[in-house]
């Protein structure tokens, strides 16, 4: 069967190879099957761009991934297919909006099959039904889908993979990583090209803001550290790569595997600069495992804050000491590894002062760089359930979750002075003289251009404003 994966056209702030559709293709592959992979975003397509590529490559089957911030666009992609194509392929949709709440954005986008959780096997079975003729869809765990009568049937939820190391690596060759200058979330890339790798699945903490555990349910799945290292060979070896980003949402959860795979690019002699842009937790950190880092190639870390104030980090249950943030940051400064923090600001129970405290968190410690988000209620976050209460899901305004538009207020704060308190934050932290000039040194005429070509640099530069 002939598949094309598509990752929509959205508002993103980096442009990186859609590793998901990557994990799916490679799956697909392994069974004989003929893929191919479109990603919006790279070629900023509209929908003609989307429909020729349709037309061009000819799929059995079309498989979108949504993101949040992609719902309003993968809508109305899915409307132009079946409005403009007079014959179209069956449109299968996952990813972590799906995952939230299946049955309502499948019935709101218009799909004609959903897979939710974790994809490779679904999408697989899914495939094989449809190469059989097979219709008997009710027997595939973690697909909706709907029936002759029109309605619509969530099948089980399907139990997570028990050993990660079956998955075959990405299909590479299927989003090359020289066609991506992926821009840096706050820290100038050392090489070029640069892979995403994901060692790992899922995250053993419940914050409530974040929407992780929606689809991993509180489970941590590990690579192991030779079958990570095999990817990271392949990519040097057969694609040039010379930097390596660890995308998991912890990658020192298990420092011990940390460790071996720190050793690993050691022994190996492999010559890359890697960081964990997607940031690791302060307390599960130590000094072994700091030097190993540095001595492996890494040169930068983000660390999930969050909030300055220990009342506020107690309510989203994010089971943080900031008293260990401040000695991992010492740490960082000591082997020499970039540190950047991440905080939102507007999170529940935040007042004006915690808003404060934080804020005056990132800049009375030693971060190199920090990023100041607006509080966004994700789907599949508890705090995404308390704050939907009685709205509709369908109707609201995904584009404005961009954790720079406050959805979401506290009593005594609007909208208006939490989009303020953020434009202050960023302007207290950067316009230091020194932070500012380190932030200048750090940048040279490739990376200049790489940053002003991200989608995110206007937003950036209005956050610096004085609006």
């Amino acid at each position: 069967m002939k598949v094309l994966l598509i990752e929509p056209n959205y508002d993103c702030h980096v442009i990186h190879p859609p590793l998901g559709l990557g994990y799916l293709a490679a799956w697909l592959e392994r069974e004989a099957h003929d893929v191919s992979i479109f990603n919006g975003t790279l070629y900023k397509a509209d929908e003609r761009d989307f429909l020729k590529e349709i037309k061009s490559f000819s799929p059995d089957l079309i498989g979108i991934s949504v993101m949040t911030r992609a719902h309003n666009k993968t809508k109305k992609l899915i409307k132009t297919i079946k409005e403009e194509m007079e014959k179209f392929p069956p449109i299968v949709i996952g990813g972590p909006q799906i995952t939230a709440a299946p049955e309502i954005v499948f019935k709101d986008l218009n799909a004609d099959f959903a897979i939710f959780g974790e994809g490779e096997q679904t999408l697989s079975e899914l495939v094989k039904y449809l190469t059989n003729g097979k219709e008997n869809f009710e027997e595939i765990s973690g697909l909706v889908f709907k029936d002759i009568n029109g309605k619509i049937h969530q099948n089980a939820p399907r139990p997570l993979m028990d050993n990660l190391d079956i998955l075959p690596y990405p299909a590479w060759h299927l989003m090359p990583p020289n066609k991506y200058r992926v821009a840096p979330i706050l820290a100038p890339a050392k090489g070029w090209p640069i892979a995403q790798v994901m060692t790992g699945r899922g995250c053993p903490y419940n914050c409530s803001f974040c929407a992780s555990n929606s689809t991993w349910k509180r489970r941590l799945r590990l690579r192991s550290a030779e079958h990570v290292l095999g990817e990271i060979r392949m990519l040097v070896r057969d694609y040039g790569v010379k930097e390596i980003h660890f995308c998991d949402d912890s990658f020192t959860s298990n420092m011990k595997r940390a460790e071996e795979i720190c050793d690993m690019i050691i022994n190996d002699g492999l010559k890359i600069h890697w960081q964990c842009p997607n940031g690791i937790r302060g307390d599960r950190i130590n000094n072994n495992l700091l030097k190993k880092m540095k001595k492996s190639g890494c040169y930068a870390v983000g660390l999930g804050v969050e909030s300055g104030n220990a009342a506020i980090l107690k309510r989203i249950d994010k089971k943080l000491n900031l008293e260990d943030i401040k000695k991992t940051l010492l740490r960082l400064r000591e082997v020499g590894i970039l540190s950047y923090g991440f905080f939102i600001l507007g999170l529940p129970g935040d007042t004006k002062q915690s808003i404060k405290e934080t804020v005056d968190f990132a800049i009375n410690n030693p971060f190199d760089r920090a990023w100041f988000n607006i509080f966004t209620p994700y789907p599949g976050s508890r705090a995404f359930n308390d704050w939907l209460g009685t709205r509709s899901f369908s109707e609201i305004d995904w584009d404005k979750h961009d954790c720079n538009t406050a959805v979401s207020v506290e009593d005594g704060i609007s909208a208006k002075e939490l989009e303020k308190f953020q434009r202050i934050a960023a302007r207290r932290f950067y316009l230091r003289p020194k932070t500012l000039l380190s932030v200048l040194a750090s940048l040279g005429p490739k990376e200049i251009v790489t940053i002003s070509m991200s989608r995110f640099f206007k937003k950036f530069l209005g956050i610096l404003s004085n609006n």
